[in-house]
């Protein structure tokens, strides 16, 4: 184990948890939801819809909202297919403080 694949793992319970998807759900086999959770949410991000990754169910006030879209952003920076790309443990801490303060 490394550093970066605990910071995959984090992402990936994250991600499980926004979103309210399995890891393995069919729903990422299709091809334009890149066959990954973590492809599924960077994309989304990168489109600038990530409130279509969250799970209905948990969405609650408009800040609380907000913080669940910057959490979508950590998990998907956490699941970058190349472990370089990944956030340290430092950066981590950082962007949750962020969130916490938001």
């Amino acid at each position: 184990y490394t550093e970066k694949s605990d910071i995959f793992g984090f992402g990936m319970i994250l991600g499980v948890l926004l979103t309210g998807k399995d890891a393995t759900d069919p729903f990422f086999g299709d091809a334009g939801r890149g066959g990954s959770l973590g492809c599924w949410l960077r994309h989304l991000k990168q489109a600038g819809e990530e409130r279509e990754a969250l799970d209905k169910s948990i969405l609650g006030e408009q800040g609380e909202e907000d913080e669940m879209l910057m959490a979508v952003g950590i998990a998907a920076a956490c699941l970058s297919d190349m472990p370089a790309d990944r956030p340290s443990s430092d950066e981590l801490v950082h962007m949750l403080t962020q969130l916490n303060s938001f």
